[in-house]
């Protein structure tokens, strides 16, 4: 295994998006909400020793935007980040709830 370390960049949606998230869940439980900020440091975490061992995301297919470019993290049984690596950086550009509809992430 490699020594290497990522730099982990969230998109200003990203961030947007985790926020949405963590408050609805608040709103129900914040013992779930506290999960779910664990469980995203954890994905920081791990995303900076190995971002390449998680799939490709194939349902990401947009004109102009090669395929196997995002990978796919899902973490808390029901969320999805999608991210892309670029030389040391990895760019979470999108976290999203699986239970909805996500048309027009891109």
């Amino acid at each position: 295994m490699s020594n290497k370390k990522y730099h982990i960049e969230f998109s200003q949606r990203a961030d947007d998006m985790l926020l949405q998230h963590t408050e609805f869940l608040a709103r129900v439980s914040i013992s779930a909400a506290r999960r779910l900020i664990k469980s995203t440091k954890k994905m920081k975490s791990t995303l900076k020793c190995n971002p390449e061992m998680y799939a490709f995301a194939d349902e990401v297919d947009v004109p102009g935007i090669p395929h196997k470019t995002y990978r796919k993290y899902i973490f808390e049984k029901r969320y999805k980040a999608l991210y892309l690596i670029e030389r040391n950086n990895v760019f979470i550009d999108v976290i999203i709830d699986t239970r909805q509809e996500n048309k027009n992430l891109f």
